[in-house]
């Protein structure tokens, strides 16, 4: 049986997960070099199907690639763009999305798994594919999602963490009481961020107080969800116990450890959302391409 999507344990076990753009740039240029043909119209076809399989899983219009009167030539308009939608859907999804369209890409046969998961490797991804022989030589594909011993402790100083591994610890912290621990790698979480939502490697080595106004102009978080954010990050530095030893005792209560470690989450998806749904919204179908939906599509 061929991979037919995510189970639900699966998609609440990738619900922190996020995908670097490093990755999806990465997978990106992969995709072009799968893509790539000395002949134009091949390359073409190639693209409408990496794009029209992406398009259903996001539940996206597929689009309809028609050849000339003589079935040899297709119109500039295709060309111009299915490649500029081959840039996009390694970008646009969200991270289930994502990790589905690769699935299918693999099942496919589109592109190497061992390529795949090579970068994902590289780029302290929480999830990698594996591959079951089946019965007439075909293949099933499936996700193996890594515990969080498996992926690698966070280190700020580079570009990027894995935000689900940040989160395990905040939760292990608060099943361990461990109120300024909590609040520590809250702060953490949001820093990781920030740095992901400016992708500027000068501000990959500044603590959060150094670029949190630049930050401020790039999320669309509100201002009073970004307050509070910023307000963690300098609680944690004047926290006894959260950013440094002291003998004075921690100020932060149980109660409120829970409530912010549930709000970390909370910021974590929206960030996401937000940013899936305005790269979303600046890309919609042109006028072109709505004129080439597949039957019935909306």
């Amino acid at each position: 049986m061929a991979f037919l999507g995510l189970n639900k344990k699966e998609r609440s076990a990738l619900e922190l997960e996020i995908i670097p753009h490093e990755a999806r740039l990465k997978l990106t240029r992969l995709i072009r070099d799968v893509c790539q043909c000395e002949e134009p119209a091949i390359e073409l076809v190639r693209t409408h199907e990496f794009v029209n399989i992406a398009n259903q899983v996001m539940e996206r219009p597929i689009y309809i690639l028609e050849p000339d009167e003589w079935g040899e030539e297709y119109a500039h308009g295709d060309y111009a763009w299915l490649r500029s939608q081959r840039e996009l859907i390694m970008r646009i999804p969200t991270t289930i999305e994502l990790v589905e369209i690769l699935a299918d890409y693999l099942q496919q046969g589109l592109l190497r798994r061992n390529a795949v998961n090579t970068i994902l490797k590289s780029c302290n991804c929480g999830f990698s594919f594996a591959a079951e022989e089946q019965r007439n030589d075909k293949v099933k594909i499936s996700v193996e999602i890594l515990s969080v011993d498996e992926i690698p402790e966070a280190d700020l100083s580079h570009e990027h963490v894995n935000v689900r591994s940040l989160v395990r610890r905040m939760d292990r912290s608060l099943a361990e009481k461990d109120a300024p621990a909590v609040l520590h790698v809250a702060a953490s979480v949001f820093e990781t961020l920030a740095k992901d939502v400016l992708k500027n490697p000068n501000v990959d080595n500044q603590p959060l107080g150094g670029f949190f106004e630049a930050y401020r102009k790039k999320s669309l978080l509100p201002d009073t969800i970004l307050d509070y954010m910023l307000q963690v990050y300098k609680d944690r530095n004047t926290t006894p116990l959260a950013g440094h030893g002291s003998t004075a005792v921690p100020d932060i209560s149980d109660q409120q450890a829970i409530v912010l470690a549930e709000m970390t989450k909370a910021i974590i998806r929206s960030e996401r959302s937000l940013a899936v749904q305005s790269t979303s919204a600046k890309h919609t179908l042109a006028p072109h391409a709505a004129a080439k939906k597949a039957p019935g599509s909306t």
